[in-house]
């Protein structure tokens, strides 16, 4: 298992993360793990594409600014967006930044990424607080480094943020247990379980066909099928109507009902390959 540290430095806040990286980093060099550092100037996207595609064996850890689609670099550019984010696919990804697992995750989950672990809202910390900041964003891939799966990472570093928010408070420090709280609730890890649908069409076709395929097919594919079904429906109803006024009946032989027939047989058969297809990955 080697990682490759992605932390740039450029403001306050940038310090903060580059520290925390370094926290990491000497863990996992302690337990023989293998780790590629791009700090400072050295964290561009370039070098990062460069390594990713030279290495398919890596995985990408990133501590800096986040948004809901994008991980950024030292020179205010991303790192990695949903143009790139199929570098992802068949890693982990470990993020100590803000919002990026609302969208980027669920992409770099959909499109392959074994473990997608970040927050899916702004990262809150106070600076009287900073160990314990660097304690609970570090705790995951620590834990994952000793050997435990990534469920379990996440329910003992939702513990240990639960424990230091406690121990926040009894110290007075009651804004910083506010902020450790916050980030508890929003952290997520997109290998324990899938990510959580806001559209109520997404939620309809994972409850269909489960989170794999329902996470995968594309919103204008889904669109498109609705549209079929419904422009299905009304043909064969207006098709049925006319039969009716000419015949007396809709039950007669014609072949315009052959022809919606093997239409919907059509349409049937290919979105099963297609399904199929996306169960495969």
């Amino acid at each position: 298992m080697s990682w490759l540290f992605v932390r740039p430095v450029f403001d306050d806040i940038t310090e903060i993360t580059y520290d925390e990286a370094q926290d990491a980093i000497d863990y996992l060099r302690e337990k023989g793990v293998e780790v590629v550092d791009l700090a400072r100037e050295e964290a561009i996207r370039e070098n990062v594409k460069r390594i990713l595609r030279e290495r398919p064996d890596i995985n990408l850890a990133h501590y800096d600014h986040g948004s809901e689609d994008a991980i950024w670099g030292n020179d205010d550019r991303p790192v990695i967006d949903l143009k790139n984010v199929d570098l992802l696919s068949g890693r982990q990804s470990y993020n100590n930044n803000c919002s990026s697992a609302k969208k980027l995750g669920v992409e770099a989950w959909k499109l392959g990424c074994k473990a997608y672990w970040g927050y899916n809202s702004i990262f809150y910390f106070s600076t009287d607080a900073l160990e314990e900041f660097k304690e609970a964003v570090n705790y995951g891939i620590k834990r994952r480094i000793d050997g435990f799966s990534w469920k379990e990472c996440l329910e003992k570093t939702k513990e240990k943020m639960t424990e230091l928010a406690d121990k926040l408070v009894a110290a007075g420090k009651a804004l910083a247990a506010a902020c450790m709280r916050w980030d508890r609730d929003h952290l997520n890890c997109y290998d324990a379980h899938a990510p959580e649908p806001t559209c109520a069409l997404r939620k309809l076709t994972i409850k269909l066909l489960g989170p794999l395929v329902g996470w995968r097919i594309p919103r204008t594919i889904g669109v498109a099928m609705i549209l079929f079904l419904v422009g299905w429906g009304i043909a064969l109803h207006n098709f049925a109507h006319q039969v009716w006024l000419l015949k007396g009946t809709v039950l007669s032989l014609e072949g315009g009902y052959v022809g919606l027939f093997l239409t919907l047989v059509s349409f049937i058969l290919l979105t099963r390959g297609f399904i199929v297809w996306l169960r495969r990955g």
